[in-house]
């Protein structure tokens, strides 16, 4: 549940609290460069590359090399960027929120190969590697490579966790889960129960994958392997302790592949020197922060992953896990690639950002339900059989482009099993009637308002009609 604070402190700032941990393999890059197009709307808070096998070995530099030549990229276009924005960060800025992490541990599936030969990203990778235990890993003294298990990542993650920030902080796990994990066992340790557990309740974690074996502090793998629907080859959990449970976790197990086809190298090079080094790895981490960017378009509730968003939508996991728990798991991929022609759209207007002045580039419609322009979710209540009247009467466009309307009912999102039969659904005002067999369900109606620029936009309203037992 979505506490009132955390509602008020969203608001206020305007700004999601992020966290990327990254091992920057093939496709990590073309995820940071499409995400620092939206850097204006986040505070990152922390950006951490750590190795990850069988892509990069524990002492291989490539994976920060990578990252650095894309925040200087991002330098050198920072200044026309900031024409369309003034909150776009400073190069400095984020260098100084990118640390290093400790590895390398071998992505999740492969925890039992002990080796991998084969392409990636059109680069031949051979590497080889023992028995991966977690407590090799995480807690006291030095990996089995003879390195110290702390890190200037893990070290540098614990600042952040002290903050005193109450806002929720949305951890991105693109990869090298190992050096958020130890920096969780450290903090811990060292600042006690209590305020471990404050900090757990912040803690808001998109993973891709599950990524390796150290999750294990979060999620029983061999729980996990028993759902049958993530790719864990014979990875079985080797942690001894007690779980810890943050506010939510959730992970994509397989409809992040759709991104790596979504958008081509072709479509974004020619947009400038972050663009310039978008190769063809595709963009399998990007769901992560699209969960946000849609938020903020007024599709989603950031805090309530089972909505649907432009990230996907999320189901909760059974009585085996905790309450806060949720993935992909029998979800239809629909719900990821359903929203792609959006996100890409988006995606092309940004790169313009590097190319052309303000007033030559196309910008999100405002949508407006009702007389609400905010990007709030609008809750309704009505008795069955009750005619309810949605209007998007006042939603504009900003550069004065004609708009499209568009109402749906989002069935999958919904928990009333019946049909909803909307009529002149690309019009302004929608009439419709309460089903009488509602009961305790909800309805989720969304208006989708496009504008007619190049490329195309769009922004959104929903409402959630559940059943006013008073009248």
């Amino acid at each position: 549940m979505l506490s009132f604070f955390w509602v008020h402190s969203l608001k206020a700032n305007n700004k999601y609290r992020v966290i990327i941990m990254t091992d920057m393999t093939h496709d990590d890059g073309n995820s940071l460069i499409r995400y620092l197009y939206y850097a204006p709307h986040f505070d990152l808070e922390a950006l951490i590359i750590t190795p990850q096998l069988p892509d990069y070995n524990h002492d291989d530099e490539a994976p920060w090399h990578k990252a650095q030549s894309i925040l200087e990229a991002y330098q050198r276009e920072e200044l026309q960027l900031r024409k369309h924005h003034p909150d776009f960060p400073t190069y400095e800025a984020l260098r100084k929120v990118t640390k290093k992490g400790r590895g390398a541990l071998p992505i999740i599936w492969l925890t039992k190969e002990r080796q991998f030969s084969g392409n990636i990203a059109d680069r031949k990778v051979e590497s080889s590697w023992g028995e991966i235990k977690f407590s090799d890993w995480i807690g006291e003294g030095n990996t089995p490579y003879g390195e110290p298990k702390d890190s200037g990542g893990s070290d540098f993650l614990l600042t952040i966790f002290d903050k005193k920030d109450d806002r929720p902080i949305f951890v991105q796990m693109w990869g090298g889960s190992i050096t958020f994990v130890q920096a969780l066992y450290r903090y811990r340790e060292s600042r006690g129960q209590e305020k471990f557990e404050q900090l757990l309740h912040k803690l808001h974690i998109f993973n891709i994958h599950l990524q390796d074996i150290t999750i294990d502090y979060l999620i029983d793998l061999d729980q996990v392997k028993s759902l049958n629907c993530l790719n864990m080859g014979e990875t079985t959990a080797t942690y001894e302790g007690e779980r810890v449970a943050p506010g939510w976790f959730l992970f994509d197990h397989g409809h992040f592949w759709k991104y790596i086809k979504v958008m081509s190298d072709k479509e974004v090079k020619g947009h400038g020197p972050m663009s310039d080094l978008y190769d063809n790895g595709g963009e399998g981490d990007t769901p992560t922060f699209l969960y946000l960017l849609s938020a903020m378009r007024g599709l989603n509730n950031p805090l309530d992953p089972t909505q649907g968003s432009w990230g996907s939508m999320f189901h909760p996991l059974d009585a085996k896990f905790p309450k806060n728990y949720y993935a992909t798991c029998k979800v239809e991929e629909e719900e990821l690639i359903r929203w792609t022609s959006a996100t890409s759209n988006s995606f092309k207007a940004r790169l313009q950002w590097s190319v052309k002045e303000p007033n030559a580039v196309n910008h999100e419609p405002t949508a407006v339900l009702n007389g609400d322009s905010t990007a709030d979710i609008v809750y309704l209540k009505a008795r069955p059989g009750e005619k309810v009247t949605l209007n998007a009467f006042g939603s504009s466009d900003p550069d004065g482009d004609d708009i499209t309307y568009h109402w749906f009912y989002y069935q999958r999102a919904s928990n009333y099993l019946g049909e909803i039969k909307l009529t002149q659904t690309g019009k302004g005002i929608q009439s419709f009637s309460i089903p009488k067999d509602l009961g305790d369900s909800e309805i989720h109606i969304v208006l989708e308002v496009k504008d007619q620029g190049s490329p195309a936009l769009v922004s959104y309203k929903r409402v959630i009609i559940s059943n006013d037992h008073k009248k």
